[in-house]
C-alpha cells in the first residue's frame, strides 16, 4: 500500500511535479456534455449539465458554485475543470443552485409555496420563478439551497442504474460558498440511514441500515470555502465536517491562494482541527497555492490545479475503491438522525416512487 505524507501535499502548492505530465488520460473522443433540467422536491427546475465518462461506472463528481449575485455554473474555469475530469475518467454534474443562472423557474408552484420556509423567506414578484436577490440577505433561507445538492444526488443515483457513473463513489468539489454549502450537505449525509422495512405501525417497524448513506463519499475539494453563507449567516465548518473529515477520515482537501491571509487561516485552522494522526488521513490537508485568487480563480491554467486535483483523485480512488452497487431509489426509503440524538430520528423518503427525499432545512446538519 502506497503511504503520501504531507509533504505530498505540500507537494501539491508548488505543482512542480506535475510538469512531467504523468496523468491517465481517457483514449478516444469524450461523450458530449448532456444538459439536463432537474427538479428540486419543492418544485424548482435546476439547469445542469451531466458530463458522461467515457468509462461505464466512474466515480460521480458533483460541483458546486458559489452563491450570490452573477454567480453561477458557467464560468470558463467551472467549466474547464469539469471537461478535465471527464477526459480523466470522472463522470461530472455541474448546475446552477436555484435563483442562480438558468435555474429561476419555479414548475410546480402549487407545492413550492406551501413550504414554509419558502412562504416565510423568499420575497419574488412572481410566483413562477425564483431569483437570487428574492433570498440572498436571508441567513435563515440560504441552507435550504442543501435541498438543491440533494436533488442533484437522486440524479446521480439514476444515472448509476443505467450505468452511466457510479454514486456510491461520490466527490464534491466546492468553491467558496458553494463549498460551506456542500460541507452541510456531507454532514447531512452521514446522518441519512436506508430504511430497511417500510413503516407500518399496525405490525411492523422497520431497521436503520447500520452504514450510512455519508460512506459512499469519497472524496471532497474545497476551493476558498467560508465560514459564512453569507454577511448574516456564519457556519460553523469545522464542526460540520467533523463527523466526515475527523472521524470517519474522508480525504479532504482544501485550496486557497496564500497570499490572501484569511482564506490560507481559514484553510490551516480547518487542518488543524480535521486531520488526524495516523495513516488514515494522509489524503487531507491545506494547500496554499501561490497566487492572491480565490474559489474558482484557482482554476487558471498557469496554477495546474484541474491537473493536480486528477492527480489527488486518482490517488484516492485507487486507494478507497471504486465498487459499484444498483441505487434503486425509487423505491428505497431512507431516514434522517440526528448529529447531536442519535435517538432522534425523522423520515426523509418513505413513500415508494418518490424521485427526491423530503424537504428539510438541514438546520440540524448545522452543528459546532
Amino acid at each position: 500500500m502506497s503511504r503520501f505524507p504531507l509533504a505530498f501535499l505540500m507537494a501539491l502548492a508548488c505543482i512542480a511535479f506535475l510538469a512531467e505530465g504523468n496523468f491517465a488520460h481517457a483514449q478516444g473522443k469524450e461523450p458530449e456534455p448532456d444538459p439536463v433540467k432537474i427538479i428540486t422536491v419543492d418544485g424548482v427546475r435546476l439547469n445542469a449539465v451531466f458530463y458522461p465518462s467515457p468509462k461505464k461506472n466512474s466515480p460521480a463528481v458533483i460541483m458546486l458554485h458559489p452563491i450570490g449575485d452573477g454567480k453561477s455554473s458557467k464560468s470558463r474555469e467551472w467549466k474547464g475543470l469539469a471537461t478535465t475530469l471527464q477526459k480523466n475518467g470522472y463522470s461530472v454534474v455541474t448546475f446552477d443552485f436555484r435563483g442562480h443562472g438558468e435555474s429561476t423557474s419555479i414548475d410546480s408552484p402549487d407545492v413550492f409555496w406551501t413550504v414554509p420556509a419558502n412562504r416565510n423567506f423568499v420575497r419574488t414578484k412572481g410566483k413562477n420563478n425564483i431569483e437570487v436577490k428574492d433570498f440572498i440577505k436571508n441567513g435563515a433561507y440560504l441552507p435550504t439551497l442543501v435541498n438543491d445538492i440533494a436533488a442533484i444526488r437522486t440524479f446521480l443515483d439514476e444515472k448509476n442504474d443505467q450505468g452511466q457513473c457510479n454514486s456510491s463513489s461520490i466527490i464534491v468539489i466546492g468553491a467558496e460558498s458553494g463549498a460551506t454549502l456542500g460541507a452541510i450537505w456531507i454532514n447531512s449525509e452521514w446522518n441519512r440511514y436506508k430504511y430497511l422495512a417500510p413503516m407500518n405501525p399496525m405490525f411492523m417497524k422497520g431497521t436503520l441500515d447500520k452504514r450510512p448513506e455519508g460512506n459512499n463519499i469519497t472524496a471532497a475539494i474545497f476551493l476558498t470555502i467560508q465560514p459564512e453563507l453569507n454577511t448574516y449567516r456564519k457556519i460553523p465548518v469545522g464542526g460540520v465536517l467533523a463527523r466526515a473529515v475527523k472521524f470517519q477520515a474522508t480525504p479532504t482537501i482544501f485550496f486557497s491562494g496564500k497570499d490572501d491571509k484569511r482564506s490560507t487561516d481559514f484553510a490551516k485552522a480547518l487542518e488543524s482541527r480535521l486531520k488526524g494522526k495516523g495513516d488514515l488521513h494522509r489524503f487531507t490537508g491545506a494547500v496554499a497555492l501561490k497566487t492572491n485568487l480565490t474559489g474558482m480563480k484557482l482554476l487558471q491554467t498557469s496554477l495546474k490545479t484541474n491537473d493536480a486535483m486528477v492527480d489527488w483523485l486518482d490517488k484516492v480512488v485507487a486507494e478507497r475503491g471504486n465498487r459499484w452497487s444498483r441505487r434503486d431509489f425509487p423505491n428505497s426509503f431512507y431516514m434522517w438522525r440526528s448529529p447531536v440524538n442519535a435517538n432522534f430520528i425523522w423520515p426523509a423518503k418513505m413513500l415508494k416512487g418518490e424521485q427526491n427525499l423530503g424537504f428539510d432545512t438541514y438546520e440540524r446538519f448545522i452543528t459546532q
